[in-house]
């Protein structure tokens, strides 16, 4: 029975102890996993505190970047107004240019016809004619441009439609008996191109013109003009009688013809004169300049 008792306690002590060390395994397992949960909780918490940290230091940028950005859009609009504002002065100063130009070239053509009123020398009277058709032919520009949407630019077929018609009304010519045939691109071209290229048509239609048809009554004037291979193509042709082998270009007197070789150098230019079946003068000019606005 004692055997018995002692064996008996010690099982029981065996028990008591081996359900100890399954109570601490327990208690272990359960703080390992609490401390596993606190790692977890305090790993979440930093990555919640970093992104809210980037939040706010993001919100803080874009507010600061949306304020630049703001100031920046009012200064430019400011300056964009201030710019739209010149650029309407210029504009105004520009047409009252041209058209202070355009009337002084009236003007000028006005002194001219009272003064070819008291000549009789007929030589005299027709180097008058010939200035004012050369005022003319300049005052047309400053007048398309005063009058158009474009001030640095002019349209080079709708100039020599009114060029032409001019010279045909100075000399009295009816366009039934005197055919012109235009062929002209759609060319906006500077003032400064268009000016000697308007002389230089003047002068060689209004030759055509005086010289020409004689003991005609009817005939043809071609003008073209055309940009090819960065040079503009300027011929002007008629079908009459041709250049006389003595004179340059048939032009009364050498102005006409020193004018033009001037012209055509400005523009560095060649010129090519041929007068078979008729007189064909062709230029290429390599020096031209096309508005910048039709570039702005």
């Amino acid at each position: 029975a004692f055997n018995d008792s002692i064996f008996q306690s010690n099982q029981n002590e065996l028990v008591i102890d081996m359900e100890s060390k399954y109570e601490r395994n327990e208690q272990d397992q359960k703080l390992a996993l609490l401390d596993v949960e606190r790692k977890l909780n305090t790993e979440k918490l930093t990555r919640q505190r970093s992104i809210i940290f980037i939040g706010g230091f993001a919100l803080l940028f874009i507010s600061l970047l949306s304020f630049f950005l703001f100031s920046l859009y009012k200064r430019i609009n400011s300056q964009k107004e201030i710019i739209q504002k010149a650029l309407s002065e210029k504009d105004v100063l520009l047409r009252e240019i041209h058209h202070r130009v355009k009337n002084n070239l009236q003007l000028v053509s006005s002194l001219l016809t009272l003064q070819s009123r008291t000549i009789k020398d007929e030589s005299a009277l027709a180097a008058i004619n010939d200035g004012k058709a050369r005022v003319r032919s300049m005052a047309l520009i400053h007048q398309d441009l005063y009058k158009g949407d474009n001030l640095t630019s002019v349209d080079m077929k709708q100039y020599f439609v009114k060029l032409t018609e001019g010279l045909f009304d100075s000399y009295n010519i009816r366009t039934d008996s005197i055919k012109l045939d235009l062929h002209v691109d759609e060319l906006l071209l500077d003032v400064d191109t268009v000016i000697p290229i308007g002389l230089i048509v003047n002068e060689l239609i209004s030759n055509s013109l005086k010289y020409a048809f004689e003991g005609r009554d009817h005939g043809q004037i071609k003008v073209s003009l055309k940009e090819a291979n960065n040079t503009l193509q300027l011929i002007v042709a008629d079908d009459g009688i041709g250049m006389p082998k003595d004179s340059d270009l048939g032009i009364g007197g050498s102005l006409g013809y020193k004018l033009i070789i001037g012209l055509t150098e400005q523009l560095q230019g060649v010129m090519h004169m041929h007068s078979t079946h008729g007189t064909k003068v062709s230029f290429i000019f390599k020096k031209y300049q096309k508005p910048i606005l039709a570039k702005l």
